[in-house]
């Protein structure tokens, strides 16, 4: 039997401490000892009527309070415990999901900043006096039209797809740019999940290790990588005009755990149609020719 001396090679190895490669390449956030810039709750322009008697034919003064009040501040104040004092706590929720959407050391910071952006976009739709799509004036009726045939088709259909939708979440309205497609659309998305296609990315194809070199200078989650290309495989420019929450906080004081159809048909009548118009691009209003239902 031979017997081989242990190999100092070996040796040395061994007394190195080891660190495990994945994390050699996690993202850090840099120690700030500054403290941090609140990101204050936005001041929604009927805020103080809202607060006094709700919104009308939706939700009580109470529920208000509840569903943007008190849980928007919740959100907020988590994402800037979150930011700690970077100086990303100076951009917009929107700026904040889109930038941090491929981060996936940062989750918490873009699910927190994309739930701020949606909830806000929510009660923003709302008013004491909300104007009806058929009063106003400009294409965004006929464009819809164009692509729903009916606007009892586009009611149904984004109701429907909004009781459907067992886990919490979003359902929007949103106009696309894509030539050839229909003009409207209708999206969902999940728990707190942004509309727009920019954060895409949050869904990596594969996680790292499982395809060559993921994490190398070049590869798709280097910094170099993740500049390459804004908008996923597939992706296309949409801009959200409208959408519902059917998180349970939202409804579930004025409606009780049973009444989300009862929720989502009177926030249909709620909708301030004249907020839709205004985000509106206006080249998306005079595409009123093309046909097709609009559901993703």
């Amino acid at each position: 039997m031979i017997t081989r001396p242990p190999s100092a090679r070996l040796g040395s190895l061994a007394s190195k401490p080891w660190t495990c490669p994945s994390c050699a390449h996690q993202t850090r956030r840099p120690f700030s000892t500054t403290p941090p810039s609140r990101i204050e709750v936005p001041r929604l322009t009927l805020h103080n009527a809202f607060t006094t008697s709700g919104v009308p034919g939706l939700f009580s003064a109470t529920g208000y309070k509840l569903g943007w009040t008190t849980y928007q501040t919740h959100i907020l104040t988590k994402l800037t415990s979150l930011l700690a004092g970077d100086p990303d706590s100076n951009l917009s929720p929107k700026s904040l999901l889109i930038k941090y959407a491929r981060d996936p050391q940062s989750a918490s910071i873009f699910n927190h900043a994309s739930m701020a952006f949606n909830n806000h976009f929510f009660y923003q739709s709302l008013s004491t006096a909300p104007l009806p799509l058929s009063k106003l004036s400009g294409g965004l009726e006929s464009s819809l039209l164009g692509t729903f045939g009916s606007l009892e088709t586009l009611r149904q259909t984004m109701l429907d797809t909004a009781e459907s939708l067992f886990a919490p979440g979003f359902v929007w309205l949103v106009c696309t740019s894509a030539p050839g497609q229909p003009t409207w659309r209708i999206l969902t998305t999940y728990a707190a999940g942004p509309p727009f296609p920019e954060a895409g990315y949050r869904l990596q194809p594969s996680a790292p290790g499982t395809s060559p070199n993921p994490l190398g200078s070049f590869g798709p989650l280097s910094k170099a990588g993740q500049n390459v290309n804004k908008f996923p495989v597939g992706g296309t420019e949409v801009m959200p005009v409208l959408c519902v929450n059917t998180w349970e906080h939202a409804y579930i004081y004025d409606f009780g755990v049973d009444g989300k159809r009862k929720y989502l048909g009177d926030w249909w009548e709620a909708i301030d149609w004249h907020a839709a118009d205004g985000r509106t691009p206006e080249r998306d209003k005079s595409r009123g020719a093309l046909r097709g239902l609009g559901r993703a």
